[in-house]
């Protein structure tokens, strides 16, 4: 089992302009059980792609055998329990028996002008804005997902599209998508984090022993 390095130092309360639907709790899947979902009922606010193309469609509730697809995991999902209240999105790419293509979900807004860093939770992602890669840092671990962060502040006030991408042969999962008027913690302030958990770890071990 992953341990909590950490959340996040000095986070302050996330917020969005321009962006909406930022933790996908927004779906209307009223009637779609499982399988394929418009994409405005499934992710409202983005759009999702297959191949670098748009496409109309979510798979909603399960996962592809080999072909690239934007999927949305709810609660009754055969493939993955939501990381937060009802709905994940999950991106897949192709299998190696598949034709190769990625799959992606973009989202055309504005950056608000304090915000500092991006954070969300999940696993595995290329994240760009207006076509420029965000470098992640991974704050920290839990047993189901990776919390990422990336410094957001240069495109801080610019409006772009915010793209997370998956190639071939790998999936992605996002969820909790923030921006925050807090820095993300650099490398070594995290690892001094680390340090002083182990430690306060191994005092109050000592103490019960």
């Amino acid at each position: 089992m992953w341990v909590v390095i950490v959340l996040f130092i000095g986070a302050s309360e996330g917020f969005s302009q321009g962006f909406i639907n930022l933790n996908f709790e927004s779906a209307n899947v009223s009637g779609f059980p499982t399988g394929l979902v418009p994409a405005t009922n499934a992710i409202p606010g983005w759009i999702a792609y297959i191949g670098g193309s748009q496409v109309d469609g979510v798979v909603y509730n399960t996962r592809p055998l080999d072909a690239a697809e934007v999927t949305l995991q709810g609660t009754n999902s055969d493939s993955l329990t939501p990381i937060q209240v009802k709905f994940t999105a999950m991106l897949f790419g192709s299998s190696i028996f598949g034709p190769q293509q990625g799959a992606a979900i973009g989202q055309t807004g504005q950056i608000p002008l304090d915000a500092l860093s991006l954070t969300f939770w999940g696993y595995s992602s290329d994240v760009s804005f207006a076509g420029q890669a965000l470098s992640l840092v991974v704050l920290g671990t839990t047993p189901d997902y990776y919390i990422y962060g990336a410094n957001i502040s240069a495109f801080a006030g610019q409006t772009g599209q915010l793209l997370y991408t998956v190639p071939p042969n790998s999936l992605s999962i996002i969820d909790n998508i923030q921006f925050l008027s807090s820095p993300v913690p650099e490398p070594s302030t995290l690892a001094l984090v680390a340090l002083g958990g182990l430690l306060l770890g191994l005092r109050r071990f000592r103490k019960i022993a």
